[in-house]
């Protein structure tokens, strides 16, 4: 079967979307400081840094996805093994993106529908785009990437024209020095949202111009922290540091609190558009890594096969890993400053460092 093909603008569109998924929403990297804005900054050199690693890898392998050069590495059984660690952290982390979205629609505007069915009707729709394959979902992108700007366009100017955002609420600036900034960053920011793109490394491979890959990355990135960093300081300048770091969604509550007389109101509709519309694609290409992982390493000529059980093992997972959402928070806290770490930066870094010695001792 003729590998699927995705082009560079694609790409683009696909890492831009998986980057605002639920870093739209939430405290972003669960740092509550009132110069996170700033820490998205500062993350962001490092999250580029780590994509050029990934790209670094990917050029050195270049018909390969991250199980087949691991196994490459890291001989066949490590590599092996590390492949399926791979799969099931790509899947956990979509789950966890289920269950935030659920929690969202809940509390919002579902209040009387169950958890379960709100997932269920999300999953529904990602399993057919994960049969459709990683073509459909990148044209599609293109499309919900113009949506999601329109959104996003309209929401700033809505908030600011309402005369609700106060610049004083982050002010002054760095009042507790750098530290608290770059602990923001580091660990916490630059694993989520910025880290999490290592997945992409499963679908590098379907990109037609594989030399435009570090570049258009790059750029992605650039964007991404442009707007979270913007959209995070707006809701700080709106709710302030403390109606920030108390609410679990905080780009819904500043939202619900802009209208402009009785021309725009209820504009809370179009932050969970465009939540819905990140976390879909976030999903789907976490679901489509994981696809992607197995059907390598067991040999699946149909990858479509999996699309179902995959799903619902994220689904599954999603409703039994937390009893609410204040545990599901802070189970994602442990996550991001010790489980990230060590799959985003600790083995991608030994899979450089293995790399060049074998490379070296003419072992590969």
């Amino acid at each position: 079967m003729e590998k699927e093909k995705i082009s560079s603008g694609q790409l683009f569109v696909l890492i831009f979307l998986f980057e605002m998924g639920t870093a739209l929403v939430l405290p972003i990297g669960f740092a509550s400081d009132k110069d996170v804005w700033l820490s998205v900054i500062i993350a962001s050199v490092g999250g580029i840094v780590l994509f050029i690693l990934y790209d670094y890898l990917f050029r050195e392998y270049p018909n390969l996805l991250l199980s087949g050069y691991a196994r490459k590495i890291l001989g066949r059984n490590l590599g092996w093994i590390v492949s399926l660690v791979y799969a099931t952290l790509f899947i956990y982390l979509s789950s966890r993106d289920l269950r935030e979205t659920g929690a969202l629609l809940v509390s919002s505007v579902y209040s009387q529908t169950p958890l379960f069915v709100i997932e269920t009707m999300l999953i529904i729709v990602i399993i057919y785009a994960l049969y459709k394959g990683v073509e459909v979902l990148a044209r599609t992108a293109e499309l919900y990437f113009v949506v999601l700007i329109c959104f996003g366009l309209l929401g700033s100017i809505s908030v600011l024209l309402s005369g609700i955002a106060n610049i004083g609420n982050f002010q002054p600036i760095l009042e507790n020095g750098w530290k608290p900034v770059l602990e923001s960053a580091y660990p916490n920011i630059l694993m989520f949202p910025f880290g999490e793109i290592f997945c992409f490394s499963t679908i590098f491979p379907n990109l037609n111009q594989t030399q435009s890959g570090r570049k258009v990355g790059v750029a992605a990135l650039t964007l991404s922290t442009l707007i979270l960093s913007f959209t995070h300081a707006l809701e700080i300048s709106v709710l302030g540091e403390t109606g920030y770091s108390t609410s679990p969604f905080p780009l819904l509550r500043m939202i619900q609190k802009a209208h402009i007389g009785e021309l725009l109101e209820r504009l809370d509709i179009f932050a969970i558009i465009a939540l819905i519309i990140g976390v879909f694609f976030k999903i789907s290409i976490y679901c489509l890594a994981a696809i992607n992982i197995i059907s390598d390493i067991f040999n699946v000529e149909n990858k479509q096969k999996l699309a179902v059980p995959i799903a619902f093992i994220a689904l599954l997972s999603s409703i039994i890993e937390a009893s609410n959402i204040s545990e599901h928070l802070k189970e994602g806290e442990w996550v991001i400053k010790f489980l990230l770490p060590i799959f985003f930066v600790a083995i991608p870094v030994l899979l450089v460092v293995v790399h060049w010695i074998r490379k070296r001792l003419n072992l590969l």
